[in-house]
């Protein structure tokens, strides 16, 4: 019954996470996000889940979801966003996770009134609205959208975090770059390593792929002596033709 409740933590703490530079874009014009399906093994305790995210578009909006579910959990997330500016900037987000109890989140970005409304434990907090403020799961595309922006990934990123009553910023220190094993094999990747206030007992690692529009292959989370893995299993760009 544990891997609901440990992979709930996970995916509300790290699996949308990634890392936002807070640094402008230089002027320069921001790419575009090209449509994908991929499906992700999760695993702890030698129990495991798979996910299916998505990232689609319609006109100027894109829509990130996110659908995993077994006997233990269920889970759904999605998040709706735009590229304004050089930045990924957040329109909604909303959290369902299933376990041994329903777990809700939801985030709701007001910029013409200036103000986020951000639900966590059923309670609903108010803050002043910024562009670089996000909501947990649409923040790896600002990751994304950062790196692939860049020349050369940057040595440290750093992201703002809006999560019911809190709005934190987060850190993350590149570490060497490896080759990862994936069912559809090797791939490089960028890793980067997350600045955490008590690294003996919380460890998080993501590893991204250049080749890849810096989509995320691998994830490894430590949490009370618990070890979760994330990776990769398959990837299929939507705007691709098939082939004949």
């Amino acid at each position: 019954m544990r891997l609901g409740l440990y992979l709930a933590v996970f995916f509300l703490t790290l699996m949308s996470g990634g890392a936002i530079a807070n640094e402008s874009l230089n002027g320069q014009s921001s790419p575009t996000f090209r449509e994908f399906e991929a499906t992700y093994n999760a695993s702890t305790m030698g129990m495991a889940l798979d996910l299916k995210r998505t990232l689609t578009k319609e006109e100027d909006v894109y829509t990130l979801s996110s659908r995993g579910k077994n006997i233990l959990i269920n889970m759904t997330e999605s998040a709706a966003f735009r590229i304004s500016e050089g930045r990924v900037e957040g329109i909604r987000f909303d959290s369902k996770v299933k376990s041994l109890k329903t777990t809700k989140r939801s985030v709701r970005f007001n910029r013409a009134d200036g103000v986020i409304d951000s639900m966590k434990r059923g309670d609903w907090t108010q803050h002043e609205w910024a562009p670089h403020i996000l909501d947990r799961f649409s923040q790896q595309q600002q990751l994304r959208l950062t790196l692939m922006s860049s020349e050369e990934p940057p040595q440290t990123l750093s992201f703002t975090v809006v999560d019911g009553p809190k709005v934190s910023e987060k850190r993350w220190e590149r570490a060497p770059d490896e080759v990862i094993q994936t069912p559809m094999g090797a791939i490089d990747t960028v890793k980067y390593n997350a600045v955490h206030s008590n690294p003996s007992k919380r460890a998080s690692e993501i590893w991204l792929a250049p080749k890849l529009d810096f989509l995320m292959i691998k994830t490894v989370h430590v949490e009370r002596s618990s070890t979760i893995t994330v990776g990769l299993k398959d990837l299929a760009w939507l705007d691709e033709k098939p082939s004949d």
